[in-house]
């Protein structure tokens, strides 16, 4: 079955010159291009996590949050309704345009900030291939706990 395909440039919001280039289907959700980030970065660790469409961290008005942000980790109940969860978020049901960028914040704690890049949209994903997936990649991934190891080097 042919999909659209959408490429996003993830580049890390303190040094940009360490970036990912993703493709994704556009009928995978926000959470699945979460996945695919911490994935590329070499992360490890499971934090909640947004994106902020209008670039701005904590606009609450462009955001879209980890589905687990709304539970309440003492009860397991839900709460927060009033956010959007972005596992039920497409893809495709972003209106992206070419060199949109955005924000994508994981690990409220750490802060971590990447800036995201659509592309383009390809129009069909290629045969066998498993998406989301890491099409290039430039820099060494930083650790994910920056106290606990040495520098990236950022070369490519």
């Amino acid at each position: 079955m042919d999909q659209e395909i959408y490429v996003f440039k993830v580049k890390l919001g303190y040094d940009k010159r360490v970036w990912r280039e993703i493709g994704i289907r556009g009928s995978q959700t926000l959470h699945d291009l979460n996945l695919a980030i911490v994935d590329a970065f070499d992360f490890y660790d499971w934090h909640l996590y947004s994106f902020f469409m209008s670039g701005r961290a904590w606009d609450s008005s462009t955001e879209f949050v980890s589905p687990d942000y709304f539970l309440d980790l003492g009860s397991w109940e839900p709460v927060g309704d009033e956010k959007r969860r972005a596992d039920e978020v497409l893809i495709s049901s972003l209106e992206l345009e070419p060199k949109q960028k955005f924000l994508y914040l994981f690990d409220y704690g750490d802060d971590w900030r990447f800036e995201v890049q659509f592309l383009e949209q390809v129009a069909s994903e290629e045969e066998g291939v498993d998406y989301p997936r890491i099409t290039k990649r430039c820099g060494e991934s930083p650790p994910q706990y920056p106290e606990d190891e040495e520098e990236p080097s950022n070369s490519c």
